[in-house]
Order: structure tokens, then C-alpha cells, then sequence
């Protein structure tokens, strides 16, 4: 059974009636049409309009291909979104529900990395009319400024470096179980590229972040002509001022009081970075900071540098690599030594200090005598100990043996409170390769042991076989060391001649080593 024609199309075939019954000959169909064009006519909800003489003979052609059903409106189309499927409109919504920050580029990455749907399938569209319809579109107002600003921009890599801090997620407390505690991220960006040099999450209160993740940049990324940092604390350390003083960099360069818009490219990649990444941990199942940092640096190496910045038209990487002729490499020596901390003790009767907690002994002689102590805040197995100016002696952590044997705990177990569904980060860590590191500090330590190695064939051609030890020797060398072969041989003749060849080695070094600083 036919459908009744509709009032539409009906007054369509009233409009075009008077032509298909008179059917005029060639020569008179134009003219009747705009005969009837003039006519007006009364649309079912009450307009009055005229139909021009080109869709009136449209509709003729319709009328006689398809008769008065030709006459209907074409149906529309089906709402909703038919290129994807319930399911997976389902997994994009979820994917957005884990993390509401995402943006609709991010939830088509996450889509596409976790394999839920096929590559080049979604398009920014389809997944914004998703998102709308379920109510998930909806973005955070960003907030304004009234301060009038000017732009800038580094002329080249490496010509100036941002650095800041940035509130980043909360974390299972390793030192109080069943607390929470935030993480905060130091990060330094070069000006010119936007290049993520180097980021490192860690909690308030432990060791100097800042400066590690200075080092890390340096060696990663060469030396700056300048460093622009805010007005905190840490950046207006005398360390910090050292630092840069050793390496040959301009003075520090901090931003007005009450204006941090200066730092806007770094704010800009804060801003990023909480969206793109600190919000992306909330799908993860990250509980740790080294898990949270190797996360970190696969998204900066995989996705934030290779992303095409909308300010320069280039990937950071790429913009960064064009000017690298202007770099200039650190020495690793220079770059060991910019960063020694230096902290000032007096070990108490018993020749004990402590240091960040770590209790440390020094030789007998310098009891209750003040010491400057130079040490490396990211390795305290090792610290130096030096003597109005001098190095003295090079010392490990003080351990007392146990009588019996220490009860072991076991750590608390953490797990995360949710079963993350669209872990993005998880990924992004599988797929990354750490950059290799320099091998300066291969090539130091090498040398370090063909210097050991030299002074004990040097002890050993000259004490009697019956007292040369070569364990003590090299133990020797570690606390007190290092020293040249060649430097040392006129100061052991002498020490060989006032105690012979038959003396402890132990006491031959000594001996020697005043000698050495008597003949100097």
C-alpha cells in the first residue's frame, strides 16, 4: 500500500500542473515557466513565497521521471554518528572519561595506540559529535590577562634555557604507608626549539632536584649562554650561581617580581604537560616516582618533542638539531666539579659528621676539626673531605656490624585503586629506547684505573715482596687518591730511604704522600 502524498508535495504539483497539461512546444517552455513564476503561493505553515522559473522545471523533470512520489523530499540522513561503531563509541567515551583532560586529538592517539580502533579511521569530527552527544566536550574556560606582553624569542639553541617548577600527581607516600604525597616536576626548555632538555619528577624535601636535572641537560644537551629562571628559592641559590659561574654562563636571569608572564614558553609547556601528561597518570598504573620519571621521559623523547609546536611550525627535535653547530659540549670534568656540593662539618671526638642524614667518618687527626665536605647529592656512597682548601682524604658511609642478624620487613604493597582501561603511558614506556649515555664518564673511570694500576707496579718494584699487599694499596689509592705514577716516584725514594723497603705499605704511602707535598 502507497504512502498518501505529503502537503509538500502536493502544492509542488499545483505550481507545475498548468505547464505539464499544456505542454508547450520548444520555443514557449521558458516563457510559461516565468509565467508562472510570478504566481505566489501559500505553504502549508502559512508563508507566502514564489518558486523561480529554474526549480519549477526541476520539478517537471522530476514529476515525469517518478510521477508525483519524485516530488517527496529526500530523506535525511540518520542521526548520530554512523562511520564507528556502538562499541566503538563506547570505548572513546571511556577513553575521555578516565581522563577528562584529554582533548579529542589525545582520546584519537590513545584510541589508536591501545589498538581499540583501526588507524585513520576517526577523523576530529566524528569523535567531537561523539563526545558531544554524551556530554564529554565540554572544556575548562581558560583564564585571561589584562597585562599587555611582549613576545620574544631566543635566536638560536642553546642561546637561552627556561626552567620551572610544576605541581604534578599525588603518589603513594614510600615513607608513610597508606598516605598520599604530592610529586613535582623541575624541567628545563630551550627557548629557541621549545626542546624538553631534561624533567624530573621528585617529592618536596629530598634532594636538590633542580640542580640534577641542570646536570642531566648539560650533558645531554651541551652548555647555555644563559638561564632564565622565576624568583624561587632554588633558582636563587648560591649554588646554583656557582654552578653556572664554573661552566661560563651568564649570570642567572630571573623574571620581575609579580610577573611570571615572562616565563611563557615554559608556563606554555606546563600548561601542556598537565594536560597531556599529569592527567594521563591518572589512567596508569604508575605508584612510584622512578616509574613516574621513566614515563616521563618516554613521553618527552616519543611525543613532546617530536610533536609539531604550533608557534615554530617544527617538531622541537628537528629545530633544535638545525642550529647544533652553535652548541658548545661540556667537559665532564668541569661539569663533575660545577656540581660538588659543598657543606662545611666538624666532626665530633670520635671523627663522625653526618651529611643529609648519612653519618660519615673521617680520619682520627681531623676530630673536632672543621672540614669542608664536597659530595654529589645523587651518590652519597662516596664524599670528598677537604682541608683549608686541600683535599685530605675520600670517604664511604660509617656502618656499625650488627651483633645479630637484622629483621627484615617487607615493603608495603601498593596497588592502584582503579584498573586503569586506556593506560596511554604503559605504551609510551614499552616503545621507548633511553638515549645512550656519554661515554666521558667510561673514558674517566678508565683512566682513573690505568693511574691505580700504574702506582701499584710502581710499589711493587720497590718493597719486598713479603710486605707488598696489592689489596691495600688500591684500598689506599681509593681514600687518598688519585695520583700520577710519574709524580710519585721521587717522593717514594724518599720515603724508602727513611723507613727501607721492608715498612708497611700502608705506612710507605703515607710517607710519601707528605714527602710529595713537602717537595711541592
Amino acid at each position: 500500500m502507497s504512502r498518501a502524498p505529503s502537503a509538500r508535495a502536493l502544492l509542488r504539483y499545483q505550481a507545475i500542473s498548468a505547464y505539464v497539461s499544456l505542454d508547450p512546444p520548444r520555443g514557449e517552455r521558458t516563457a510559461t515557466l516565468r509565467t508562472l513564476a510570478e504566481r505566489a503561493w501559500t505553504l502549508p505553515d502559512g508563508r507566502v513565497v514564489r518558486f523561480s522559473a529554474e526549480t519549477l522545471r526541476g520539478w517537471v523533470r522530476r514529476y515525469r521521471q517518478g510521477g508525483l512520489a519524485a516530488l517527496e523530499d529526500a530523506p535525511r540522513p540518520q542521526p548520530g554518528v554512523q562511520v564507528i561503531t556502538p562499541e566503538q563509541v563506547d570505548v572513546l567515551c571511556q577513553i575521555k572519561r578516565d581522563v577528562p583532560a584529554r582533548s579529542v586529538e589525545r582520546v584519537i592517539e590513545v584510541a589508536e595506540a591501545l589498538d581499540r580502533v583501526p588507524k585513520g579511521l576517526l577523523s576530529r569530527s566524528t569523535v567531537h559529535r561523539v563526545l558531544q552527544a554524551h556530554g564529554l566536550s565540554k572544556r575548562k574556560p581558560a583564564e585571561g590577562t589584562t597585562t599587555d606582553l611582549d613576545r620574544f624569542e631566543a635566536a638560536f639553541p642553546n642561546d637561552l634555557w627556561q626552567s620551572d617548577m610544576l605541581a604534578g600527581p599525588w603518589l603513594p607516600d614510600p615513607d608513610r604507608p597508606g598516605h598520599q604525597r604530592r610529586a613535582w616536576l623541575h624541567a628545563f626548555l630551550d627557548d629557541h626549539s621549545r626542546l624538553l632538555l631534561a624533567g624530573r619528577f621528585a617529592f618536596k624535601g629530598d634532594l636538590p632536584t633542580l640542580e640534577l636535572v641542570f646536570r642531566e641537560a648539560l650533558r645531554r644537551h651541551g652548555v647555555p649562554r644563559r638561564v632564565y629562571y622565576d624568583n624561587g628559592g632554588p633558582y636563587r641559590s648560591k649554588h646554583m650561581a656557582q654552578v653556572v659561574a664554573v661552566l661560563g654562563c651568564h649570570a642567572p636571569v630571573h623574571t620581575p617580581p609579580y610577573r611570571p608572564e615572562g616565563h611563557g614558553k615554559i608556563e606554555a609547556f606546563n600548561r601542556y604537560c598537565r594536560a597531556a601528561f599529569v592527567e594521563e597518570v591518572r589512567a596508569s598504573a604508575i605508584t612510584t616516582l622512578d616509574a613516574l620519571n621513566r614515563a616521563f621521559r618516554a613521553w618527552g623523547d616519543l611525543k613532546y618533542n617530536r610533536r609539531v609546536h604550533g608557534e615554530t611550525q617544527q617538531a622541537p627535535w628537528d629545530r633544535w638539531r638545525a642550529g647544533a653547530d652553535r652548541v658548545r659540549p661540556v667537559d665532564e670534568r668541569t661539569l663533575v666539579d660545577a656540581f660538588l656540593f659543598r657543606a662545611n662539618r666538624t666532626p665530633d671526638k670520635t671523627a663522625i659528621f653526618r651529611l643529609h642524614g648519612v653519618r660519615f667518618q673521617v680520619s682520627p687527626r681531623l676530630a673536632r676539626k672543621p672540614v669542608e665536605v664536597r659530595y654529589d647529592p645523587e651518590d652519597l656512597g662516596v664524599v670528598e673531605v677537604w682541608r683549608q682548601g686541600s683535599f685530605v682524604e675520600r670517604i664511604t658511609p660509617f656502618e656499625v656490624t650488627p651483633h645479630r642478624r637484622p629483621v627484615v620487613v617487607d615493603p608495603p604493597q601498593t596497588t592502584p585503586a582503579t584498573t586503569p582501561t586506556s593506560d596511554f603511558l604503559a605504551t609510551l614506556v614499552d616503545a621507548h629506547t633511553p638515549a645512550p649515555v656519554d661515554d666521558a664518564i667510561e673514558r674517566a673511570l678508565a683512566e682513573r684505573q690505568a693511574q691505580d694500576d700504574g702506582v701499584v707496579e710502581l710499589v711493587r718494584a720497590r718493597v719486598a715482596s713479603d710486605v707488598f699487599d696489592e689489596a691495600l694499596v688500591r684500598e689506599f689509592l681509593d681514600q687518598f687518591g688519585p695520583f700520577e705514577p710519574d709524580d710519585l716516584v721521587e717522593p717514594l725514594e724518599l720515603a724508602l730511604e727513611l723507613g727501607g723497603a721492608d715498612q708497611h705499605v700502608v705506612v710507605l704511602l703515607t710517607r710519601a704522600v707528605h714527602a710529595g707535598e713537602v717537595l711541592t
